[in-house]
C-alpha cells in the first residue's frame, strides 16, 4: 500500500461528503472501517459547556453510502458502526444488506442528563454494530461485547457526538494490524484518526463540516 489511494492522500481528513470520497477509493483498498454516522435522531446537544450547531443529515437514516463502503473494504475486513437503541433496527437492516453482522457491542458510558429527566431512565449506553466482509479473525484474547469506557469530559468536546479515543483503540487493536488502512467516513472530533496514528495504522477520513475537519486535523497533528 502506497501513501496515496488513487487521488486521496492517506493520514488526512478530507473536507468532503463520504459518498463523493468513496467513489475515489479503489476496490478492496481498506482494512477497517469505523463509522459514526448521523444516527437519524435529530440530535441536539444539551451541553452547557459548549453550544454546537445541528448535525447535518441527522433527520434521516443516511445509508446510501454503505454499498460503496462494502466495495472498498477488503475481504476479511471489519466494519464498526455506532448507533442508538431507538434506530438500531433500521441501521441493522441496512447494514445487513451488505455485510454480515456478528455482534451488537454495548458501549457503557457514564450516565447523562438527556431526555425526560423525571419520566425516563438516564441513558448510559450506546450501540456499536460489528459487521464483517467475509471471514474476519479478531486479534488477541476474546473479550465480551460490553465495553466500559467513560465519556470524554464535556469541556473537552470539539464535536457534539464525540467518542473517546479509547473506544477506537479497542477496535483497532482487535480488528487490524500495524500498517493497515482505517477508513473513518465521518471524522467528527477526529478521535478515530488519533487512535490510528498512535497505534501505527494509516487512515483516511472525511467530513462535510469544515469546522470539524479543521478542529479534528489540529487534534491529530497534536497527537503523540
Amino acid at each position: 500500500m502506497t501513501a496515496n489511494l488513487d487521488e486521496l492522500t492517506l493520514d488526512t481528513i478530507h473536507h468532503m461528503d463520504i459518498k463523493d470520497g468513496l467513489k475515489m477509493l479503489p476496490d478492496n483498498s481498506i482494512d477497517l472501517i469505523i463509522a459514526d454516522p448521523p444516527y437519524g435522531i435529530n440530535y441536539r446537544s444539551g451541553s452547557r459547556k459548549r453550544k454546537f450547531t445541528a448535525i447535518q443529515n441527522d433527520n434521516i437514516i443516511m445509508a446510501d453510502w454503505l454499498a460503496n463502503a462494502y466495495r472498498v473494504l477488503k475481504d476479511g475486513g471489519a466494519f464498526y458502526c455506532y448507533t442508538r437503541w431507538d434506530v438500531y433496527t433500521q441501521w441493522f437492516q441496512r447494514l445487513s444488506q451488505q455485510f454480515k453482522i456478528k455482534n451488537c457491542i454495548v458501549w457503557q458510558k457514564n450516565g447523562g442528563g438527556m431526555g425526560d429527566l423525571r419520566g425516563a431512565y438516564s441513558p448510559a449506553h450506546e450501540f456499536l454494530i460489528f459487521a464483517v466482509k467475509g471471514r474476519h479473525i479478531l486479534k488477541g484474547k476474546r473479550i465480551s461485547d460490553v465495553w466500559v469506557v467513560p465519556r470524554d469530559p464535556a469541556v473537552t468536546y470539539i464535536h457534539p457526538t464525540q467518542k473517546p479515543v479509547k473506544l477506537a483503540e479497542m477496535i483497532i487493536e482487535k480488528s487490524s494490524q500495524p500498517g493497515d488502512v482505517v477508513l473513518v467516513p465521518f471524522c467528527g472530533s477526529g478521535g478515530d484518526c488519533v487512535a490510528a496514528k498512535r497505534m501505527g495504522r494509516r487512515f483516511i477520513a472525511f467530513d462535510v463540516e469544515k469546522q470539524y475537519v479543521e478542529a479534528a486535523s489540529e487534534r491529530v497533528l497534536r497527537a503523540a
